[in-house]
């Protein structure tokens, strides 16, 4: 009995290696590719606040005199931009504690304003633009009123990233770097 056991156990590990030889790695039989990392994205106000803090580094002050001709500008930088497909930036307006879209607005509830396919330049919103586009007017903007412009990153894979799905696992990505959620236009 024992010499069967062993003779099942003997033709089971060649059938094995057989199987394992004939199929090659199976990461290349997969319909897409296995990307291990998150997505790295970081927007930078440009120009960057003199002294950065942790409140002023996704702000860009603007007044709202100037509003209606002046810029968001902002430098991007990508470590796995091979991986992005694009990153789409959503705006919505923010007044005190009442921002229209809510916060966590499903993606439709949002007005898009630009995607981003290249990464590691500089981009350029017109202000005047993110007014438009989040149904107001310069007339009914008022001072600290902010325009936030949210990103939203689709992987190559499929996979989405944005201030929804932006916790611990994917801002500290095994990238070692940060995902920015959010660059906002304060108007003072």
């Amino acid at each position: 009995m024992s010499q069967f056991i062993k003779s099942i156990a003997a033709s089971a590990v060649i059938i094995l290696s057989v199987w394992v030889m004939a199929c090659g790695n199976y990461e290349d039989k997969l319909p897409t590719p296995t990307i291990q990392n998150g997505a790295h994205f970081v927007a930078r106000p440009d120009p960057m606040p003199t002294a950065v803090t942790a409140a002023n580094i996704t702000t860009l002050p603007i007044a709202l005199t100037t509003a209606q001709g002046a810029t968001m500008s902002f430098t991007t930088e990508s470590l796995n931009a091979n991986e992005i497909e694009k990153v789409d930036a959503y705006v919505s307006h923010v007044r005190s504690t009442t921002e229209t879209p809510a916060a966590t607005a499903p993606i439709t509830g949002r007005t898009l304003v630009k995607t981003i396919t290249t990464f590691g330049g500089k981009e350029q919103i017109p202000v005047s633009e993110l007014i438009a586009k989040s149904g107001r007017t310069t007339a009914t903007l008022q001072a600290n009123d902010r325009l936030r412009v949210r990103f939203v990153a689709t992987m190559k894979d499929g996979r989405v990233f944005s201030w929804l799905n932006s916790g611990p696992a994917i801002i500290n990505n095994p990238l070692g770097t940060t995902f920015t959620p959010l660059l906002d236009v304060v108007l003072q």
